[in-house]
């Protein structure tokens, strides 16, 4: 006999993930954020004893049909079918959100904001199906509107009346850390300002930044900029703005696999990142996971204060720089903060995986803690 789901009784034992993102090349890569933000949430999971897995899909028609083939095969083998289908970014119209969901009534899908609300002004379609996404949330069992931010979050849950659930990207801190970091020690300043080529990304302040710290160092610098994906950002502005500065020399990288991007991420000084809005930012943790510090705006909060810059103002980027390039410590502060980070996303994703359910006779039945032990509780 077969015990009853997940979704009535749960246990870490019984959960099984599928994050599912869209994937636009058809071959099951990805080289983008909500690939690589996919891949590393998972693998922060199975690190900590969740069952967790990538799913690129095209379609919701591919999605259902993958549902299908996973529990057919799970019923066969007596193997923990899916319970919870994450969908990275509102992408999936909801009508064929509510079909999958009354086919499989005991998959939790949840419908998740990549991004802060200031950053959906590029995507008024995306807030559509978010808020479309909560009107089912109160029809349904299963389904849930959901951020990757408390930003978002709090604000969702207030602006549309449910419990929108927080689904922190996470990074996994398993991998061994560098053994030296990349402390500036003079000679040849090696800037990184990294991702898609978009207004909000504020490249230009970023490159103001870096015109103000050739000044000011009088070194050679270089500063390397992601290219290939332009998508609303206009690169001559920058190009004007860092013209006939002798001692800078601008570097588009092209737009690199993942492996080889912390290549380059690596032998950087400093990243520059001073974005307008985020709820994450994966090129930050890039940098803090291979021990190069980052200058970043206020909006990716989860740095230490002292590395956070005011994003209007490049005098402040290049204080913020000069200060992180002369603190030898500033690489075991950053990797602190992303494993606080990490703890934090952590309990969030444990705590909707596993919630507390009140069953029968006022017995309620607990999550298991988030170190991977293994076990019920009965309160």
């Amino acid at each position: 006999m077969r015990s009853r789901p997940h979704h009535l009784r749960p246990c870490i034992d019984t959960v099984r993930v599928a994050l599912v993102y869209r994937d636009f090349g058809g071959c099951g890569v990805s080289h983008v954020g909500l690939g690589v933000s996919a891949a590393y949430t998972a693998k922060t999971l199975l690190h900590h004893g969740i069952w967790a897995e990538v799913w690129p899909t095209r379609s919701a028609t591919a999605l259902a049909e993958r549902l299908r083939r996973t529990y057919a095969l799970a019923n066969t083998s007596n193997d923990v079918r899916p319970t919870h289908v994450i969908l990275a970014a509102p992408w999936i119209p909801t009508s064929d959100v509510a079909s999958l969901a009354a086919e499989f009534p005991d998959v939790v899908f949840t419908v998740v904001s990549h991004s802060s609300v200031g950053f959906l002004a590029a995507d008024a379609h995306a807030i559509k199906l978010l808020r479309q996404t909560a009107d089912l949330q109160l029809a349904t069992h299963n389904v849930f509107v959901g951020g990757n931010s408390t930003k978002f979050t709090e604000w969702a849950t207030v602006a549309w009346g449910v419990e929108a659930v927080c689904l922190p990207n996470l990074y996994c801190t398993s991998e061994t850390f560098p053994e030296h970091d990349n402390h500036w020690s003079g000679g040849v300043l090696r800037l990184g300002m990294f991702g898609a080529n978009r207004p909000l990304k504020n490249f230009l302040s970023g490159a103001a930044g870096a015109v103000e710290l050739a000044r000011r160092l009088r070194v050679p610098i270089e500063l390397h900029i992601s290219s290939g994906r332009t998508e609303g950002g206009n690169f001559r502005a920058l190009e004007e703005l860092t013209e006939g500065i002798g001692n800078l020399r601008v570097i588009h990288t092209g737009w690199l696999p993942w492996a080889e991007f912390r290549r380059l991420v690596r032998t950087m000084d400093l990243v520059l990142q001073p974005s307008y809005t985020e709820s994450f930012n994966v090129v930050s943790a890039d940098a803090v996971a291979e021990g190069v510090p980052v200058v970043v705006s206020d909006a990716i909060d989860w740095l230490p204060e002292w590395w956070q810059a005011k994003a209007d103002e490049p005098l402040d980027i290049a204080r913020v720089a000069e200060r992180l390039l002369r603190d030898p410590r500033a690489p075991r502060d950053g990797r602190l903060a992303l494993e606080s980070y990490v703890r934090r996303g952590l309990g969030h994703w444990m705590r909707f995986l596993c919630p507390r359910v009140p069953l029968l006779g006022g017995i309620e039945s607990a999550a298991v803690e988030v170190d991977g032990a293994r076990r019920d509780r009965a309160a």
